[in-house]
């Protein structure tokens, strides 16, 4: 028997598209841009920008496929839905729990990372930030899907506009200064230092600094047209970030050898001290505040909205399907993600070498696997252009063998494949004991 389960039926639809559209914007430009790049530079050199340029193209066909099967299979919820309807119970419950871990990992990444900017400018235990933190960012998403929208589009404008005041005083210094631009460029070993295949050893880190874009696919199931808003989106947010990250980076490597860079420590503020830029420090900081911020604040939505989903279809606890009539909200899967993300957080204290490393380690893969099954969900929907289809699950899969190239990402590529298999064999015992629905094809 088929049924449809409209899991935005109950769901508030108050965001507007240019909400919408920041938040999408807003999901994929983070810390992993502005701190995380300055790995990527140091695995690959210049040819980085390959690694970018490759991370673009894969992100921009995996929103073709959110558009597409949004658009073939209307009334079926989020992308995690989406997959149940096109592939079944079991894949669907596989793609819910691990992008719900992923985020939820991200959350307590994050948090800590917010703590230990305010923390030097505040006499406060860290934790009580940490907690602080995180209960301003779930007071937001409690009051009303308005207001974390709001928030998100100031957030995300921030951030946009910080790499567009940056690129303006790049071409500035550029245009103004004596400034080296071919030795920095490629006068530190070429523009493959660290070898010909290096560009892609340095894919996941970049990869994983764009991901987020699904987001906006969830929210847009609570705006007025989410069909139309959802293929807006889709269609153009893999190109702006294309230009965001590929311009900003290039203008990195024009003006700061690639050599000089530190892990850990944001090349965009480096770039910027050398050459005494004024207030450029705390300024930055600020930037990069409100972008673990944006990140809380969207991953608390898209995590509680998709366990709220699962909740429905009996794939997580059925209280967490329990939603404010007045508000429109899913507030017990809000309170649930925030109070995982704190555990997450804490882990990081309590275990650092074994649980909260386990769960770092597993989101490399955890990336990959819900890409691909949006692309598999993609594909079983709907046939006509399955050449992109086929290409993006290429590339997929070409990351994955690139992970295997270098011993830490090898490690976190076969962490995250255990824990994949115990969520696939908790959900085949959970499907076979009638836990999960199992009308494939909802």
């Amino acid at each position: 028997m088929t049924v449809v389960l409209s899991s935005s039926s109950q769901l508030a639809h108050t965001l507007r598209p240019r909400h919408i559209t920041m938040i999408s914007l807003g999901g994929v430009i983070g810390a992993g841009l502005f701190i995380g790049s300055s790995g990527a530079i140091l695995t690959a050199g210049p040819s980085v920008l390959i690694s970018y340029a490759l991370s673009g193209l894969m992100v921009f066909l995996v929103n073709i496929m959110l558009r597409d099967i949004a658009l073939h299979a209307p009334g079926h919820g989020s992308f995690v839905s989406q997959i149940r309807h096109a592939l079944g119970p079991l894949p669907g419950f596989v793609a819910g729990w691990v992008y719900w871990m992923v985020w939820v990992t991200t959350l307590g990444v994050e948090v800590i990372a917010s703590a230990s900017l305010i923390a030097p400018y505040v006499p406060v235990p860290y934790a009580v930030i940490e907690i602080v933190i995180l209960a301003v960012m779930t007071a937001i998403n409690l009051m009303s899907v308005r207001n974390y929208g709001e928030c998100e589009y100031w957030f995300a404008l921030i951030k946009v506009a910080a790499i567009c005041l940056f690129v303006m005083i790049g071409v500035v210094l550029l245009s103004s200064h004596s400034v080296p631009v071919a030795d920095n460029f490629l006068g530190h070993g070429g523009f493959m230092p660290m070898g010909a295949f290096a560009f892609l050893a340095a894919m996941p880190t970049v990869l994983f600094s764009m991901t987020g874009s699904e987001i906006a696919t969830i929210a847009a199931l609570e705006s007025d047209n989410p069909d139309r808003n959802i293929a807006r989106i889709t269609r153009t947010v893999a190109v702006r970030l294309l230009v965001f990250y590929l311009t900003s980076i290039t203008l990195i490597l024009c003006l700061l050898p690639w050599s000089e860079s530190v892990r850990g420590i944001s090349p965009f503020l480096m770039t910027l001290e050398r050459f005494h830029v004024p207030y450029v420090s705390v300024v930055m900081t600020l930037v990069i505040l409100s972008a673990t911020l944006s990140t809380l604040n969207s991953g608390l939505y898209a995590t509680s909205r998709v366990v709220y989903e699962m909740a429905r279809r009996g794939d997580a606890p059925r209280a967490l399907q329990v939603m404010a009539p007045q508000a429109h909200l899913p507030r017990r899967a809000v309170l649930a993600s925030a109070a995982v993300a704190l555990l997450v957080s804490a882990t990081a204290v309590l275990s650092p070498g074994v649980v909260f490393a386990f769960l770092v380690a597993t989101t490399g893969a955890f990336i990959m696997v819900y890409n691909i099954l949006i692309v598999c969900a993609r594909l079983r929907l709907y046939r006509p252009g399955a050449w992109k289809g086929w290409l993006a699950i290429v590339m997929l899969v070409g990351v994955l063998l690139s992970m295997l190239g270098a011993p830490e990402t090898r490690h976190e590529l076969a962490v995250g494949t255990v824990a994949l298999c115990l969520i696939t064999l908790g959900g085949w015992i959970k499907l076979r004991s009638g836990g999960v629905a199992s009308g494939a094809r909802e």
